[in-house]
């Protein structure tokens, strides 16, 4: 990814958090050569307007390149100019997305991902228990030969010492070995471990084919099963599908987290955004004043915002937000929840802050909100503080009224400055 600036960069992040492979960020055009010319990039999104020259004259670069030639390379941009499009053809741009709509960029990210894992090589790490030394060479040479790195043991104990230390991809055990622990008991203990390692596939093996033995095999935990003498086709098929499966699952959960995190986070900032605070931020704050610990609730709104969006442009105004959620960010501590709760509105719960050290904490965060001058605007923010009393509990709705009608007094009070209030008993 090439990104000129920091908010860029967080911001495309945000929305590919799911990708397996690394995303790696560069600043500068000269910076981009240095991948260019390794030939370590599989797909590349350049921003139109770089500081040391321009999107497309790089990607022209790109297309000169031997490794260049049939990579993607694709563009965001904010500009609606009607002439980018052919230009960008010419230049040899795949594609061209705006940056108000990154989740079509993620989209095309997550296609061409899923396309290349399906004619990448197989990897992955494989732990074989097997007795025989004869079996472990001939079922070693067939994973190996996968593209599988392996680690062969004969006893089902060590194995299940060594699987709880390191991460496999895959199990495959003979069912019948020598020790107290057999390979449907090594199964059954895998089972029993907490995520992720209970969900590793398990390829059974015996040289037993009834169906009574498989059922025993598949009712103990085991994914799959296959009966001695084992052809290598079969074995290959079948692990091949075991890993396959693991990786669709593991990229169903990838993606479903996403969602998670895209529902519950302010695309813009990067905080949460009031639906978490909400839920989640109310349950801790609740907790905590049922445990007699201090909880105040700090709500800012940045002063004359609506200004900068009309005479600087929204892009700007973007940059603004985005720098007052870092000042927050910068501010918080552990326990500490920081959401954008709508426009130019943040607020922020402090748990284990008495009122004395919660205002200390809000007048630090004007200062720091004022001295930014974020794309050198000056901008200042009025903060509104509600403390619940030790002996009292209260819902997150009181708690917001009281810190909203703190800062409104704020803004009434001349803006830029903190007010404070106990929430009403």
């Amino acid at each position: 990814m090439l990104v000129s600036s920091k908010f860029s960069q967080n911001t495309i992040h945000r929305h590919l958090l799911f990708l397996s492979k690394q995303l790696t960020f560069v600043h500068s055009v000269q910076a981009a050569r240095t991948f260019i010319v390794a030939g370590e990039i599989d797909i590349v999104c350049v921003e139109g307007v770089l500081p040391d020259g321009s999107g497309l004259e790089l990607c022209k670069e790109i297309r000169q390149h031997p490794s260049g030639h049939n990579i993607p390379v694709l563009m965001l941009t904010g500009s609606d100019d009607p002439n980018l499009e052919t230009d960008a053809k010419e230049a040899g741009i795949t594609q061209i997305f705006h940056k108000s709509n990154l989740s079509a960029l993620a989209d095309y990210i997550t296609e061409f991902e899923k396309d290349s894992r399906s004619t990448e090589t197989l990897t992955g790490m494989a732990l074989l228990v097997e007795d025989s030394p004869m079996m472990a060479n001939f079922f070693g040479e067939v994973l190996r030969g996968m593209g599988l790195t392996v680690t062969t043991l004969a006893s089902a104990e060590d194995a299940f010492d060594l699987f709880r230390k390191r991460k496999f991809d895959i199990v495959i055990s003979d069912v019948q070995l020598k020790g107290d622990l057999t390979g449907l008991g090594l199964v059954r203990a895998i089972r029993q471990l907490d995520e992720p390692y209970c969900r590793v596939p398990f390829l059974a093996v015996s040289g037993s084919i009834s169906k009574e033995r498989q059922l025993d095999v598949i009712s103990y935990g085991a994914n799959d099963f296959v009966a001695k003498p084992v052809a290598s086709k079969e074995l290959e098929v079948r692990v091949h599908n075991l890993l396959k499966q693991k990786q669709l699952f593991e990229q169903v959960e990838a993606q479903r987290d996403y969602l998670r995190h895209l529902a519950l986070t302010d695309q813009l900032t990067g905080l949460f955004n009031r639906h978490y605070m909400s839920e989640v931020g109310s349950q801790r704050m609740t907790k905590a004043m049922q445990h007699g610990i201090p909880v105040s609730f700090l709500l800012l709104d940045l002063d004359h915002f609506k200004r900068v969006n009309d005479t600087k442009g929204h892009d700007v105004g973007d940059t603004v937000l985005f720098e007052t959620a870092q000042v927050l960010h910068e501010h918080c501590l552990s326990g500490d929840i920081a959401a954008r709760v709508g426009g130019e509105e943040f607020c922020v719960t402090l748990i284990s802050r008495d009122q004395t050290n919660a205002i200390g904490f809000a007048e630090n965060l004007r200062k720091s909100i004022e001295v930014r001058l974020p794309e050198g605007i000056f901008v200042t923010a009025s903060i509104g503080l509600a403390t619940v009393p030790k002996d009292m509990v209260v819902d997150f709705t009181t708690l917001f009224k009281a810190a909203d009608e703190a800062m409104y007094k704020a803004k009434l009070g001349g803006r830029n400055r903190v007010e404070s209030a106990w929430v009403n008993r």
